[in-house]
């Protein structure tokens, strides 16, 4: 009987020990996972053959990266059946390789660029924790409420608040507090066009992929943001709910 259980024992260990190994990050998976947790961004160089076309790509990935420290150059082989992860993740099959894309610490996909690219374009990928917060969001299939603040006292405005506590967004809307002073967001709030002069607050309305739905100032109510997702096509899926009805109503009838 002992001699029964001590077999089963080590037969349940070995499959325990089986069922790790299986579920165990690839190399280079683990090598993303690490440059995440030491904020860094992922540059992840998937490739055929070391050919001159990547080393190419290798040359510029060092030349403009090496000598930082927010930053790493993760290789992977396309032909490679343990990362078939991250390839099937990125479609590499599909690709034209070489390839880089480029990860934020919040596994953000900052760009993704094929066959040739310069350090301007390396460079770029770099962006501010609050637009990899938005990016993160908006490719989760989320709604992204950019509330632009005058200083730390000013409040998210009302209206979001009672925006995402509808039962109809609260599960797909991320509120996103940023202060319009934090020269770390200014260029990115520059490409979005959101004025920081203001006294008071500015809502930047934002729905996948990465659609401007609209900019808001304090005043905004729940019912403007909800019209205004409607009409961009991008309400809840209930046939039942006032502001789809109302896109639809007023929407072009098709002949």
């Amino acid at each position: 009987m002992t001699r029964n259980v001590t077999i089963f024992t080590a037969v349940i260990a070995i499959i325990s020990s089986m069922m790790i190994s299986a579920q165990a990050a690839s190399p280079a998976e683990q090598a993303v996972n690490q440059a995440a947790e030491n904020n860094q961004f992922s540059y992840v160089l998937f490739y055929k053959a070391n050919d001159a076309a990547t080393k190419a790509m290798h040359g510029t990935l060092t030349a403009t990266l090496s000598k930082r420290t927010d930053t790493a150059i993760i290789p992977v082989n396309a032909a490679d059946s343990n990362e078939q992860v991250l390839i099937k993740r990125f479609d590499v099959t599909r690709l034209p390789l070489p390839a880089v894309a480029v990860l934020a610490p919040n596994g953000a996909v900052c760009s993704v660029m094929p066959r040739q690219v310069s350090s301007q374009q390396l460079l770029a990928c770099i962006v501010s924790p609050v637009q990899a917060t938005c990016l993160k969001t908006l490719q989760d299939n989320k709604l992204v409420a950019l509330c632009v603040l005058p200083n730390a006292q000013a409040s998210i405005p009302q209206g979001v608040v009672n925006f995402k506590q509808d039962k109809h967004f609260q599960d797909r809307t991320r509120v996103i507090p940023v202060l319009a002073t934090d020269e770390q967001e200014a260029k990115f709030l520059n490409q979005l066009k959101v004025p920081t002069n203001q006294s008071t607050a500015v809502v930047a309305f934002i729905a996948p992929p990465g659609v401007m739905v609209g900019m808001f100032n304090e005043k905004v109510t729940q019912n403007e943001m909800a019209e205004k997702l409607a009409a961009a096509g991008q309400c809840c899926e209930d046939e039942n709910c006032k502001h789809n009805k109302s896109a639809s109503g007023s929407a072009p009838q098709r002949r």
